[in-house]
């Protein structure tokens, strides 16, 4: 009877579990098909039809010196009319970096001359751009989730010469002798900016796409006739000439502007990072890793002598002669010290579960 009764109740199951697969099946195809996905910028190349528009976005400003970033406007730099912060891959996010649209108009194919904006600076500006020129900072930008590179051309040990990057450009620079047009120790401002972008075409995609972004940076002080306009400016210092004098940094405004530069390149999508590779060495932040490293060894103190005072007073515990008695009547956490080690039924779809919900919970918060 009993073995009936249990080949009775295992086909009752059965069929239960065959009247529900079809409704398991049809909710799962519902979500299936209500499910959203989104696009991680950086992971697929992304093809540019000719005139179609380049964003170039914003990142911060970094100093080998102080170690210390800035948001980029936190400097009277040229703004748009609404100011959107998005991350260009994963690892920004998880980074915590503030990255954000820019003024700045660039489309694919197109090699032109461009007025940003006219800033005028209040005392209190003066004085952060002079401070943080004289801090040696950089700016950062991104386009097509390639950071901005400053080429430049070092001498090495055998005499031969090669191209080196750095990333962003210097924000300015302090005037010298050796500089035309500057007085010593003076900081001057880089407000043109040139943006020389390469890009790659072949026969296996529509379209261009952006394999190199290099930035160089010139101060130049601009002048116009008469009053400045927003809508048309008129400047006499274009074309721009190595006779203009550089901008200084502490003025009453200044005249932001850029150019774009287009230049075809043999490189592929795949291997257009390889040039970051021959970047120059950056120093070390000693202090971020001196303090990981404290804040590390202060919690596995606090860890161990948490572990230790708890294992003293259990081993106190079991060696009274007055609690010989009570140990032997399990309680409490020991009731189930027998099944920390059993396996539980259904395993792999456990661990399936557990895994695919944890996924799913932090990309919500990342998303």
């Amino acid at each position: 009877r009993t073995a009936g009764g249990a080949g009775e109740a295992n086909i009752v199951a059965l069929h239960s579990l065959a009247r529900t697969m079809p409704r398991l099946a049809a909710r799962a195809l519902a979500l299936i098909a209500s499910a959203q996905a989104f696009y991680l910028p950086g992971v697929a190349p992304r093809d540019y039809m000719d005139s179609d528009k380049v964003e170039i976005r914003v990142h911060k400003l970094s100093s080998p010196r102080t170690h210390l970033p800035f948001d980029y406007y936190s400097l009277p730099f040229c703004r748009p009319d609404n100011l959107v912060k998005q991350a260009e891959n994963l690892g920004e996010v998880l980074h915590g970096a503030v990255i954000q649209n820019s003024p700045y108009e660039v489309f694919m194919g197109r090699s032109e001359f461009r007025i940003a904006c006219r800033v005028e600076l209040t005392k209190a500006q003066k004085i952060t751009l002079s401070q943080r020129v004289r801090q040696d900072y950089r700016v950062h930008l991104i386009m097509d989730n390639l950071p901005a590179a400053t080429k430049m051309i070092a001498e090495m040990a055998d005499g031969t010469k090669k191209d080196m990057y750095d990333r962003g450009f210097r924000l300015g620079f302090l005037g010298s002798k050796d500089i035309p047009g500057t007085e010593p120790t003076k900081p001057y401002v880089n407000n043109h900016l040139r943006f020389i972008v390469k890009y790659h075409r072949s026969d296996t995609f529509p379209g261009s796409r952006i394999v190199g972004f290099e930035v160089e940076a010139y101060s130049v002080k601009h002048t116009y006739e008469g009053q400045w306009d927003e809508k048309s400016p008129k400047l006499t210092s274009v074309p721009l000439r190595p006779d203009l004098a550089p901008m200084l940094a502490w003025s009453n405004e200044i005249v932001y502007t850029y150019d774009v530069v287009w230049e075809h390149s043999p490189i592929a999508w795949a291997s257009r990072w390889d040039l970051y590779l021959y970047m120059g060495d950056d120093q070390v932040h000693w202090f971020s890793i001196l303090n990981s490293l404290v804040i590390v060894l202060l919690l596995s103190g606090i860890v161990a002598m948490i572990m230790v005072r708890t294992l003293r007073r259990d081993l106190a515990e079991y060696n009274s002669v007055e609690e010989k008695e009570e140990l032997l009547e399990e309680s409490g956490w020991k009731l189930v010290h027998a099944d920390v080690l059993r396996p539980p039924p259904l395993a792999a779809w456990l661990a399936t579960t557990i895994g695919t919900g944890m996924q799913v919970l932090c990309m919500s918060f990342i998303s």
